[in-house]
C-alpha cells in the first residue's frame, strides 16, 4: 500500500489544457472544472420494472488526477463511468436531473450524433476484455489508426504515423504493428488497447478493470505504464477495480461504491488509513495486509440489494453491524469533513468532529448513534 507521505503523483503532471494538441470544444468554459458529476442516475428497463443502476451519484474530477472506484460487483462503477459518454445498453437511461458537465458542457442532453465530438477525443476507454475490445481481423496499427482518422479527419498517412507513434509510447515494437490481436501476448493487447484511447490526446481515460485476466506481473506492468502516461501526458484518469491495493497505488481519490449509491469518497491516504462508513471499513477489513498480525479476514454477512426495488433508508443497513432504527427509514446525509473525506452514513452530522456540511437534511446524533461512532466501538468491531 501507498505511503501517505509520498509526494503527490500530480506534481509532475502537465495541466491537461496545457498540453492538449487540439482545441477545446467551442462551447468549453477555460475556467471550468474538467468533470462534474452531479445526482446521476441511471436505470435499467426490465419487464419487471427499472433496475437503479447508479442512483444518485456525485463527484469531480480534475486535470490530472486519478480517482479509483471501488465495490462489489454490481454496485455501479463500471455504470458510472459508462454513463460519461452514453456507452449504455439500448435499455439504459440517464434520468433528468442527471448532470455530466466536461469543460462546463453538459452532456446528459447531448443528441447521439453530438456526442460523437467528445467519445475519444475527450473521454476514451481501456476496456477490461482486450481480446473482445479489439477486432480480431483488422490489424493493430490499422485498429490503433482508425479513431485519428474518423474522429480528427487525418488522412491515412497521417493517422499510421500517429499508430506507430502510440505503439511506441506504450512499449510495442513497430515490427509488431501489423500483428492480428490473436497474434499478441495478453499484456501487449492491453497496451493497444492503451494506445488507441490515448489517439486522440483525450482529456479523461477511463480504465474498466484493465488489468483483469493478467497475471501479477503483467498487471504490475500495466498499471505502472498508466501512471507514467499520466504523469507525461497529463491525463486524468478513471480506474475501475476490485483490487484496493491498485487504488491505493495508483489514484489520488478513492470512491466508495454501494448499491449504486456513493459510500464514502476522499483522498487515499485518508480512505484507507481511517475509513468512516462502516462499508469501506469492512471492504478494507477483507483485504490481506502483510504489515499486520496474522487473522481472519473480514467477511460482510448478507448480499446487496435488489435494485429494482431497492430497501428505504440506507441501503448498506440489512448487513451493516452498526443498524439503527433510523438507518432503514432514511435516506442518509452526505457529510464532508475538513480532511476532504464526504460519507453518506447517520453515524455521522453536521455535529460530527470534522463536519462541515451537508447535501441533505440531517438528524440529530443519538447516543446509539455516538457509541457506534466511537473509536473504540470502531476498534471492537
Amino acid at each position: 500500500m501507498s505511503d501517505p507521505a509520498m509526494s503527490d503523483p500530480r506534481d509532475d503532471a502537465v495541466p491537461v489544457r496545457g498540453r492538449r494538441q487540439w482545441d477545446l470544444p467551442k462551447q468549453a468554459d477555460p475556467t471550468a472544472p474538467l468533470l462534474e458529476v452531479r445526482d446521476l442516475r441511471t436505470h435499467f428497463k426490465l419487464d419487471r420494472g427499472w433496475v437503479k443502476a447508479v442512483d444518485g451519484v456525485s463527484f469531480n474530477l480534475a486535470d490530472g488526477e486519478a480517482l479509483g472506484l471501488a465495490g462489489e460487483s454490481g454496485c455501479g462503477k463500471t455504470t458510472t463511468a459508462l454513463s460519461m459518454v452514453r456507452l449504455l445498453p439500448e435499455n439504459g437511461r440517464i434520468r433528468k436531473g442527471s448532470s455530466i458537465k466536461l469543460f462546463g458542457i453538459d452532456l446528459v442532453p447531448k443528441t447521439e450524433r453530438q456526442l460523437q465530438r467528445y467519445r475519444w477525443r475527450e473521454i476514451s476507454i481501456v476496456f477490461q476484455g482486450a481480446m473482445n475490445a479489439l477486432n480480431p481481423v483488422i490489424r493493430v496499427r490499422d485498429q490503433i489508426a482508425e479513431p485519428v482518422r474518423v474522429r480528427l479527419g487525418q488522412s491515412e498517412t497521417s493517422s499510421r504515423k500517429r499508430a506507430l507513434e502510440l505503439l511506441d509510447l506504450v512499449g510495442i515494437p513497430s515490427r509488431r504493428s501489423d500483428a492480428y490481436p490473436h497474434e499478441l501476448s495478453g499484456g501487449m493487447r492491453q497496451r493497444a488497447i492503451i494506445a488507441m484511447a490515448l489517439a486522440c490526446d483525450p482529456a479523461i481515460v477511463i480504465g474498466d478493470e484493465p488489468t483483469t485476466a493478467l497475471d501479477a506481473m503483467v498487471q504490475a506492468q500495466i498499471l505502472q505504464l498508466l501512471e507514467q502516461l499520466r504523469r507525461d501526458l497529463g491525463l486524468s484518469l478513471m480506474l475501475i477495480t476490485h483490487d484496493l491495493s491498485v487504488i491505493a497505488e495508483t489514484c489520488d481519490r478513492a470512491l466508495i461504491m454501494y448499491a449504486g449509491k456513493v459510500a464514502e469518497e476522499g483522498p487515499v491516504s485518508r480512505v484507507f488509513t481511517a475509513a468512516r462508513h462502516p462499508y469501506t471499513q469492512k471492504l478494507l477489513g477483507a483485504f490481506p495486509n502483510i504489515r499486520s498480525d496474522r487473522r481472519t479476514l473480514e467477511v460482510i454477512p448478507g448480499s446487496p440489494p435488489d435494485l429494482l426495488n431497492p430497501p428505504p433508508g440506507c441501503r448498506f443497513a440489512p448487513r451493516c453491524q452498526y443498524v439503527m432504527p433510523i438507518c432503514s427509514e432514511v435516506v442518509p446525509p452526505e457529510i464532508t469533513f475538513d480532511d476532504g473525506v464526504r460519507v453518506a452514513c447517520h453515524l455521522y452530522t453536521t455535529a460530527s468532529e470534522g463536519a462541515i456540511g451537508s447535501q441533505t437534511t440531517t438528524v440529530e446524533p443519538t447516543a446509539a448513534t455516538a457509541a457506534a461512532a466511537s473509536p473504540a466501538s470502531r476498534a471492537s468491531a
